[in-house]
């Protein structure tokens, strides 16, 4: 006589569990995604930056605190991180591609564009605005 089905069991037969559990899958997903939070579309890292998804993400690494997986805060704390840092730099390129845009030939490169070896394709301030000290 077989025994009755207990909790966890299936009736067809036993489920399959993957080598490592979830949890620990989630959190090598999580740290993947926050080491490479730069390659994160822009759009995604901005909902994530807002007050409501910081907070929510936040809150989830708390609630991981709470029930004991230190790794799970970790790595979410590790991933708001990166994707915070991701996003307080400034965005490379011309912000407006307007007439003071100078474009860059290979007679008007800098020298340390020729030793370096640079191939820029134009330069927008080329201007450089001083003030005597005052005291």
């Amino acid at each position: 006589m077989n025994p009755p089905p207990g909790p966890g069991s299936h009736p067809s037969g036993p489920i399959w569990h993957p080598p490592i559990a979830g949890k620990w899958i989630a959190v090598i997903v999580v740290v993947f995604l926050g080491a490479v939070a730069n390659r994160i579309p822009h759009t995604l890292r901005f909902y994530v930056i807002q007050p409501v998804g910081f907070f929510l993400i936040a809150l989830s690494a708390m609630v991981c605190y709470w029930m004991g997986f230190y790794a799970g805060t970790f790595a979410l704390f590790f991933f708001l991180l990166s994707i915070w840092s991701a996003e307080a730099r400034s965005p490379e390129g011309f912000l407006n591609a307007s007439n003071t845009v100078d474009w860059v030939t290979n007679s008007k490169k800098w020298f340390v564009e020729k030793v370096l070896k640079e191939q820029p394709l134009a330069i927008q301030e080329k201007d450089v605005s001083t003030f005597p000290i005052s005291d």
